[in-house]
């Protein structure tokens, strides 16, 4: 019976939208239009595309499948557009499970198909399926249906089936649960802890969860996951309103592991638990040293931290909320250490650092952290490990210092950290440092390499250890096993051997029974004769079958005496060679006697006699027998079979398996035939318990399927032979060689291939992939491609690569084409060695780029400036300096430098000027010092210059100038020079005068210039400290700044002298030294400190010093912290609005200013809870704004602003309500409960739940004044009666829907009409008197002045009254007009008009009307003026 299955309802229209499914795009609102290809639509998303861009489109689209349940389907498609497009599928019901058991998706570059496959397609896969291809400038997309077929019985689903309904149910097992809400504390079954894993893991971990843990059946998982997650969301729906942002455990880099998962509780009391493996682990809301584990809550955020990790920790933890599991994660602990831990670094900025680490145990999946961050592989980190997965490295790339700080690595549970110390580039100039190369950090190599191999060897022989033990514990299970079998065969022997005693003593009964019988048989027999001898029996007995034999004398009356006997016999002997046959089944249960059954046929029929039908009783024998006397040996059988493999194409390929006999001989068959053991290209070897079969060179005949059969026993493999792309080796090393041209000329490389068809062959130059082009010529042909270049240039140079591919891989080949060309010239700066009056040494750097040669000679060109001429040193050799001897002193001399090579010489570098025997003075020495001061002599010392001027010092001259002097004084005479700037005495000096000091320093070339004067000093005896200063306190701050007063300190005579200057210290909390803040004392008492960290403590002092030196320090009494004087948070702005209404769609923006000090925390709440992402929080320097990009009513709440310092908090709060023109409502029915009356009622609009603010209006018109005036507003309800309804009159009612965002549409009802009662209606008219209306005519309006164009119209017309009406006559010069068609003539109620179409010379004239009736007569005259 056939069934056809689909999902397919209302499968979408080709290039329809669906709304809310899946495959949305965000500019879905374009430009729609339609493909040449039928069934797809295009979305293009801006108005013109820039040139050369296109939409994507498809030229293949899917086609609709009805397929059969088990088959393969494939969707293909085919898209193009620039830039290429992205193709995506969804289906309408559901997501796309890819797995490669389920449905792949998958792209072929040679065909440039986009493919969606199904290998097994099952029931559930039949849907509508869309297939979308986008590009940033458009989307196209086309639907395509799957039908599946269902085809009878499906074992497969009826093993999911039995396998679904399996009774235990661990889930539910689960609900049991103590009072407290804490779960019944058991250790969990592996099944459940492999089902708890996939049911809080991520659906990209589903198949490595399932290769983990032995899940084949990935479809039937899936399906159970699905009920089980159904089950699990309706269990946490009592208990949890929303839950989110799940963070399985992650080890940290300081040995602990956090739980992170975001939950909105419905009862806040709700208790959480975490278990570990079942069993629930104590926990403490704070951060404890004593506990271990804790739980730490923020708002919604619920953060488990486990501390000190170890390997007892590795299990599965869950979390339960009011005895609901809510979430699972697994912590693994790998058996592994630190064997080398990673080392502090000390890098340079610009330069590299390196951290290393060794492992005690290979392991792939070491952390870096660094400064609490996870660390990935980039540019700026490089994260490596060696073959053996022991040595793990990372490398930090162009150190700033920033990246300063703690490194850590993390292996499992296991973690070690160190300091990474980056030393900043004193550069004066404050300019970016050039990028270094040196590389900070790196071990030896070769130790690391040791101490690697040693836990390796370590590693692998604990393996073996374990190994090892692993097989003694197999062997003695096995020995166990075997005794056991023993003991087992032995007893069930023993068992076969009392059944056979048995079956022995029941065959002797059955004997000792049968020879009974035979014995009353022949005692019968005897009668018989007796009584034929006598002659006196009128029949015989027709045969003695059952167990008592004289029955048969009985049998028949009248018979044939000679017949029965002879039955009889027959029946005696059958009986008897029976019983040799018997087989004994008493012991089965059954009954010796059974075996005498054959006689019954002695009993012969009436008047017939005989009784040979007893032969017939012979029973069928069995042969063999019941129970083995021995146990049979269950042979041979494999410890490992054979594993497929795949074979390269003219290479070997070996198959292996072990039996578990050596003696054991096997048959080798491919495809079902046996391999004979001289086949051709194949070795059939033995070794010990191991057969192998080889191929010595394997062609595509050898491909299929293998099998080895040994003892009935057998396993199978399967030989795929491939052909992947591959170069010979001869081939390849002469490719390998690199290619060298001059410039201009062309190179050609050429490499045979060997490979299946097709082959896709592609040529790289550094990197880039090659075409055809003028310059450029590929050449394909049967197994062999050729490159050739032409026209090549220097910047040609570099790697070429040859690319095969085919379906069975990729191959590579790598060469390098060197063109060599003329050298660059040599480059500067020029690097001056010596330049002294006899030598001129100088260097220059090589050339940027040699042309490919090596260099071969400088050319060096000398011009000694002042001269035109240029004298030729000639070539100097190939180093790139040159020393000058022939050189004359104070000369200035310029230099050219060429680059040769054989293939050139290079362009021109000419040098600077360098003089030769410069003159060089010293530079300044330091500022001379006072060492003493006295009232005769004062003490200096000084040191000498740093700049020497190439030479030796030989002295100082040394000068002095009294105060508010400009003349300077030489200390020593002219002619003797200071030697030594240690201590030099001034004796020279005026008692009570201030002096102060400089000095100079002389070589060779003499005198340099001075230093900077000294401070000065009294020649006076000296002075003794200044004390303490006196209330040092602090008068203002700033996050930056600290503004610092004092009182000068006393004079104590003898003991402490007047104060001079000051200096101001700070030291901040951390560090330990003292920073001075002014370098030069300052005579003020106040003083402010500039360029503090903000909220950074500070310890601060003053000094004074006066020429006896430095007091005492005064520090203040407490540290100080950067930060103004505190100051309570309030908000400044004067009106702040409490409420907003914002229109769906449009964005929400509030700000607010504060003041606070010190910098507030500033915290945004909706309803009380933190604001989503979707809300930016801008905060500044006294300001905060709250911005929501696009509003929607959910954003609609009461959103609070929460700032707070140390020294308080303020809050704020403004309600904003997000809304929109609301919907009108339903259809509007009246009714009539009341006379005078009407009930209206309407449905609610659909925006009525959403918005509470919504009210309606009611307007009314009635059929007497036609216009709608409002009757109700404000009404909250769905009914409303209007009053004052009058019969007769015919109503309408009109509903609107309103809200702070206006009204909606009106919903109008249909018309009311109460039906007035009629009565009978008499008019009484009053007498009328008798009115006469008669007149003679009169004009009530005449005839007005005009004048018209020539070729228009004309209009004239006139009022006139008269009773009875008068007869009207128009003149034109006294002509009358009346009969002239001319002239368009009307009366109409008194009006009297005249039309003249086109108006002409002939036109003009006096117009003139008369009015005559009987009464009388009357006229009316104007002019007519025609203008040309």
């Amino acid at each position: 019976m056939w069934k056809k299955s689909t999902k397919v309802t209302d499968p979408t229209a080709a290039g329809q939208a669906v709304g809310g499914t899946e495959g949305g795009h965000p500019d879905d609102k374009g430009i729609k239009k339609k493909s040449k290809v039928p069934g797809v639509m295009i979305t293009q998303f801006q108005e013109e595309l820039p040139e050369g861009m296109s939409t994507p489109d498809f030229t293949r689209k899917p086609i609709a499948l009805t397929i059969q349940e088990g088959k393969t389907a494939i969707f293909k498609s085919i898209v193009i557009g620039t830039p290429t497009p992205t193709v995506t599928w969804s289906r309408t019901n559901g997501e796309i499970v890819f797995h490669p058991d389920v449905c792949q998706q998958k792209y072929d570059e040679s065909s440039q198909q986009h493919t969606l496959e199904f290998p097994k397609v099952a029931a559930e896969d039949a849907d509508t399926y869309k297939c979308f291809a986008s590009n940033e400038h458009g989307r196209a997309v086309c639907t395509v249906v799957l039908n599946v077929i269902s085809v009878g019985f499906s074992k497969t689903k009826e093993l999911q089936k039995n396998q679904g309904e399996e009774p235990t149910d661990f889930r539910k097992s689960l609900k049991k649960r103590n009072p407290d809400g804490s779960r019944e504390q058991k250790p969990m079954e592996t099944e459940e802890k492999v089902w708890e894993i996939l049911l809080s893991a991520d659906k990209k971990d589903y198949e490595s969860i399932c290769v983990e843990h032995g899940i084949t059946n990935f479809r039937g998982m899936l399906k159970k996951l699905s009920e089980m997650k159904k089950e699990r969301e309706e269990e946490i729906s009592e208990f949890v309103s929303h839950i989110d942002k799940l963070k399985h455990i992650e080890v940290n880099d300081d040995d602990c592991a956090t739980i992170e998962l975001d939950m909105d509780l419905k009862d806040p009391a709700s208790k959480v638990f975490l278990y570990k493996d079942g069993v629930m682990v104590p926990l403490t809301k704070e951060d404890c040293d004593g506990q271990r584990h804790s739980l730490k809550q923020v708002g919604k955020k619920f953060i488990f931290t486990i501390k000190g990790l170890g390997k007892e920790d590795a299990g599965l933890y869950s979390v339960d909320v009011g005895g609901c599991n809510v979430f699972s994660t697994n912590l693994k602990a790998p058996d592994v250490e630190f064997a080398v831990k990673i080392q502090e670094v000390k890098a340079e900025e610009r330069g590299d650092a390196m951290f290393q680490c060794v492992l005690t145990a290979p392991f792939e999946g070491v952390s870096w952290f660094g400064k609490k961050a996870p660390l990935s592989n980039g540019e700026k980190f490089e994260i490596s490990m060696s073959e053996d997965k022991l040595i793990h490295t990372l490398i930090i790339r162009d150190c700033a210092p920033l990246d300063a700080g703690i490194y850590a690595a993390v292996a499992g549970v296991k973690s070690c950290n160190n300091w990474l110390i980056v030393e900043a580039d004193k550069d004066p100039k404050g300019k970016k440092g050039e990028r270094k190369t040196t590389m900070a950090g790196a071990a030896n190599p070769e130790e690391l390499a040791r101490i690697a191999k040693e836990q390796q060897e370590r590693y692998e022989k604990e393996m073996a250890e374990k190994l090892e033990k692993a097989k003694k514990l197999q062997a003695e299970k096995e020995i166990a096993d075997a005794e056991a079998k023993l003991e087992a065969e032995a007893a069930k022997k023993e068992a076969a051997e009392a059944k056979a005693a048995a079956k022995a003593a029941a065959k002797a009964e059955a004997q000792a029974k049968r020879a009974a019988k035979m014995a009353a048989a022949q005692a019968a027999k005897e009668e018989a004769a007796r009584r034929r001898a006598e002659g006196g029996g009128d029949g015989g007995a027709g045969g003695a079958g059952g167990a008592d034999g004289a029955d048969g004398a009985n049998g028949a009356n009248g018979a044939d005496v000679g017949g029965g006997v002879d039955g009889l016999d027959e029946g005696l002997e059958d009986e008897f060679s029976d019983s040799d046959d018997f087989e004994s089944e008493s012991a089965e249960g059954g009954s010796a006697a059974d075996g005498a059954e054959g006689a019954e046929g002695a009993e012969g029929e009436e008047g017939d006699g005989e009784g040979g039908a007893g032969g017939k009783g012979k029973r069928k024998k069995r042969a063999g027998q019941l129970v083995p006397d021995t146990v049979v040996d269950p042979g041979v059988h494999f410890h490992a079979g054979l594993s497929d493999c795949k074979a390269i194409m003219g290479e070997s390929a070996e198959l292996e398996c072990k039996v578990s006999s050596e003696d054991c001989k096997g048959i080798w068959y491919k495809d079902g035939d046996e391999i004979k053991v001289d086949a051709e290209g194949i070795t059939i070897t033995q070794d010990g318990s191991f057969h192998r079969l080889k191929i010595h060179k394997v062609t595509e005949e050898f491909g299929g399927k293998y099998k080895f059969e040994a003892d009935g026993r057998k396993t199978e493999a399967m030989i795929v032979v491939e052909d992947p792309p591959r170069f010979v080796a001869e081939d390849l090393e002469t490719f390998k060689t690199p290619v060298t041209v001059k410039k201009g000329q062309k190179a050609t490389f050429k490499l045979p291939f060997v490979g299946r068809d097709p082959i896709k062959v592609q040529w790289y130059l550094e990197g880039e992939e090659l075409s055809d082009d003028s310059n450029i010529k590929i050449e394909h042909t049967e197994g062999c491609s050729r490159l050739l270049l032409t026209k090549l240039q220097r910047k040609d140079s570099g790697e070429v690569k040859i690319k095969l591919k085919n379906e069975f891989g990729t191959m590579e080949a790598l060469t390098q084409l060197i063109v060599l060309d003329k050298p660059t010239p040599p480059m500067g700066p020029l690097e001056i060695v010596e330049a002294s009056a006899s030598v001129v040494d100088f260097k220059w750097r090589p050339p940027k780029d040699s042309g490919g040669c090596k260099i071969d000679n400088y050319i060096l060109e000398r011009n000694q400036i002042g001269r035109n001429t240029w004298k030729k040193v000639g070539p100097i050799g190939p180093e790139a300096k040159y020393r000058d001897t022939d050189v004359d002193h104070g000369r200035r001399y310029c230099y050219r430098l060429r680059v040769e090579t054989e293939m050139g010489t290079s362009e021109l570098f000419e040098t600077e000027d360098i003089q030769a025997g410069t003159k060089a003075y010293p530079g300044q020495p330091s500022a001379p010092k006072v060492v003493s001061a006295f009232k005769d002599c004062i003490n200096l010392t000084w040191s000498p210059p740093s700049n020497t001027g190439g030479t030796n010092i030989l002295g100082y001259n040394l000068e002095k100038r009294k105060k508010g002097s400009n003349l300077w004084g030489m200390v020593n005479p002219p002619d003797e020079m200071i030697r030594s700037g240690k201590l030099c005495p001034v004796k020279d000096v005026v008692e009570g005068m201030e002096y102060e000091f400089r000095v100079a320093a002389i070589n060779n070339s003499g005198a340099g210039e001075f230093s900077v004067p000294s401070e000065f000093v009294f020649a006076r005896d000296p002075k003794k400290p200044p004390g303490k200063v006196i209330d040092f306190k602090v008068t203002d701050s700033t996050y930056t700044t600290l503004s610092l007063s004092w009182i000068k300190p006393k004079e104590i005579e003898g003991e402490e002298d007047e104060a001079k200057g000051y200096f101001v210290e700070v030291r901040p909390a951390e560090n330990t030294d003292w920073d001075r803040c002014n370098t030069n004392a300052i005579t003020m008492t106040s003083y402010t400190v500039k360029g503090l960290k903000s909220m950074g403590m500070y310890w601060v002092r003053v000094t004074a010093i006066n020429e006896g030196g430095e007091g005492a320090h005064q520090e203040l009494d407490n540290y100080i912290l950067a930060m103004p004087p505190p100051v309570r948070p309030r908000f400044t702005d004067v009106k702040i609005k409490s409420f907003m209404i914002v229109r769906a769609g449009n964005s929400a923006r509030f700000n607010i200013n504060f003041e606070a000090s010190p910098w507030p925390e500033v915290t945004w709440l909706k309803d009380g809870v933190p604001v989503s992402k979707k809300v930016t929080i801008s905060n500044a320097e006294g300001m905060s704004q709250l911005l929501i990009a696009s509003a929607e009513r959910s954003d609609t709440g009461i959103y609070t602003i929460v700032v707070k310092n140390i020294v308080g908090q303020e809050t704020f709060s403004i309600e904003i309500r997000v809304t929109d023109e609301p919907k009108p409502p339903g259809p509007v029915e009246l009714d009539e409960n009341v006379p005078g009356t009407v009930t209206i009622s309407w449905t609610a609009s659909p925006d009525e739940k959403k918005d509470d603010r919504l009210h309606y209006m009611v307007t009314k018109r009635d059929s007497h004044k036609r216009q709608w005036h409002t009757v109700a507003d404000r009404i909250f309800n769905n009914k409303f009666t209007a009053c004052n309804i009058m019969p007769g009159r015919e109503y309408q009612f009109r509903v609107y829907a309103k809200n702070d965002m206006g009204s909606s549409k009106p919903s109008e009802s249909t018309k009311w009409l109460i039906p007035a009662k009629k009565e009978k209606f008499t008019v009484t008219l009053p007498e009328s008197k008798p009115c006469d209306l008669q007149c003679a005519p009169k004009f009530i309006m005449p005839l007005k002045m005009h004048a018209a164009p020539q070729g228009y119209e004309c209009y004239m017309s006139c009022a006139i009254k008269g009773d009875p009406t008068p007869h009207i006559t128009w003149y034109r010069n006294n002509l009358s007009l009346n009969t002239n068609t001319n002239y368009f003539i009307s009366n109409t109620c008194g009006v009297c008009s005249m039309l003249i179409l086109r108006v002409g010379p002939k036109d003009s004239g006096e117009y003139k009307v008369v009015a005559e009736n009987n009464l009388g007569r009357a006229e009316c005259t104007t002019k007519l003026t025609v203008r040309e």
